[in-house]
């Protein structure tokens, strides 16, 4: 089993996809809240991932949070409708 909380404390080098990834495998664990954890600090590093925002809106939902679920969908929908740069 993977150390959640050892990766947390930040003493490993970790990336917004690592925060990332750790979210999606506790959420398949049915940690919901240590998988907004991850999913914030996905965020803080990396906050223009509306993937990121789809995933932590579906947290919050199971969680019961409809309000935060909601605006992580309003925030992922308003990120993935932004123009292409060219």
């Amino acid at each position: 089993m993977v150390d959640y909380a050892f990766m947390m404390t930040g003493t490993a080098q970790f990336q917004s996809d690592d925060y990332f990834n750790q979210g999606l495998a506790l959420s398949k664990q049915g940690l919901w809240k240590e998988a907004v954890t991850a999913y914030r600090e996905s965020l803080r590093l990396d906050p223009n991932n509306p993937q990121t925002y789809l995933n932590l809106g579906f947290v919050y939902y199971e969680l019961g949070y409809d309000r935060e679920a909601q605006e992580a969908f309003e925030k992922a929908s308003k990120l993935q409708a932004r123009p292409c740069a060219r």
